[in-house]
């Protein structure tokens, strides 16, 4: 197999190409694997991830950083600084992140 493009995506869009792709054919092991855990850990639906993503990017984060949010969905700053270790953001900025967050919750 030969990767052409890498591009972070959230949990629940994962899931939906696992679901559809179940739908079409039996998945394979590591795909039944990847399966089981999206159902247990996705939090959002794929609709309300976009829109959180599309949220969060007014902020100015890079697209892997967006991801790591809307899949951990940290619920204080404390959490929120471990995902964001190299961006040296305001106090302000972060309860702004965790505010927008609480929203989809």
């Amino acid at each position: 197999m030969i990767i052409k493009n890498k591009v972070p995506i959230p949990n629940s869009e994962a899931k939906d190409i696992l679901t559809k792709k179940m739908k079409k054919r039996e998945l394979n092991y590591e795909q039944q694997l990847a399966y089981e855990y999206l159902k247990k850990v996705t939090k959002l639906s794929k609709t309300d991830a976009s829109k959180l993503i599309e949220e969060l990017k007014e902020i100015g984060l890079k697209d892997e950083q967006l991801i790591n949010i809307v899949n951990l969905m940290p619920e204080d700053e404390q959490t929120l600084k471990l995902i964001l270790k190299k961006e040296k953001l305001k106090l302000e900025q972060l309860k702004n992140i965790i505010k927008i967050i609480s929203k989809y919750k």
